[in-house]
């Protein structure tokens, strides 16, 4: 598990007449909310994504081939010719249903779950760093607040700067499954070539709730595919971009250690 550790320079804000320091403090413990958000959705999202990659073994796979066909025969004890074409489908059907259910009454997934928890996770992740985005560009433009903190968001730009593309698309994937761009009236995309591991295309291709390894991608509104890293490295640049914002500030009390 990957835990990122976060040291507060004190436990409050040093006085200032000029602003309201109680409000700034509101909106970096929202940074350190959704910092542990993205935490979280990552330890997640790797814990799905390497059992996703694990496929059943040859044992298991045996076992459940033997329970179909044991089922299989207790379905066909129902009818009085079985081999007859015209209830193979039914006779397929309620083997399926049988086996199925009796997966999930013991704890199993069904594999369409298996399967998009991975995805799940990492919009999730998507999504907090998103978060963080907003509160980080609300807190700069606070009355008296730190000039560094200009600076730390151009960063933060740079680290994910296909961040809100793809958080877009992931949002209105109603209007780019269309071919559509953003906005109330959106025109037509324009796409624009891709060449990665995922897909290669010169025409471009409309590419939506990708999984590139651990990079989740959207085709953006400017016709673009654009990824976010699902990754420690992004964590590690994240706790970096935090760390900075804490300590641009001027704090009193005692340090605070995070996560609690």
């Amino acid at each position: 598990m990957c835990i990122y550790e976060i040291l507060q320079p004190g436990t409050w804000l040093e006085p200032d007449d000029q602003g309201d320091q109680w409000e700034l403090g509101k909106i970096i413990s929202n940074l350190v909310d959704q910092f542990y958000d993205a935490n979280l959705a990552l330890n997640l999202f790797i814990d799905s994504y390497k059992r996703g990659h694990n496929p059943p073994s040859e044992e298991q796979f045996q076992t459940d081939s033997n329970r179909r066909s044991e089922i299989r025969r207790q379905v066909e004890l129902k009818y009085n010719n079985p081999h007859d074409h015209a209830v193979w489908d039914e006779i397929n059907l309620q083997t399926e249903v049988t086996f199925k259910r009796e997966q999930w009454q013991s704890g199993k997934l069904p594999r369409k779950f298996e399967h998009n928890q991975s995805f799940i996770y990492a919009r999730a992740f998507l999504y907090a760093l998103d978060s963080f985005d907003k509160f980080l560009d609300v807190l700069k433009k606070q009355s008296n607040v730190p000039s560094e903190l200009e600076e730390i968001h151009i960063k933060f730009g740079k680290e994910f700067p296909d961040l809100r593309g793809v958080r877009n698309s992931a949002q209105h994937m109603e209007d780019r499954s269309r071919g559509l761009g953003a906005g109330r009236n959106p025109k037509p995309l324009e796409l624009k070539p891709i060449d990665n591991r995922f897909i290669k295309s010169e025409g471009g291709a409309i590419v939506l709730n990708g999984l590139n390894g651990t990079k989740y991608g959207n085709t953006m509104a400017d016709g673009h595919y654009g990824e976010v890293d699902v990754s420690p490295q992004s964590m590690e640049a994240l706790c970096v971009i935090l760390q900075d914002i804490l300590e641009a500030f001027k704090w009193t009390g005692s340090k605070k250690h995070f996560p609690n």
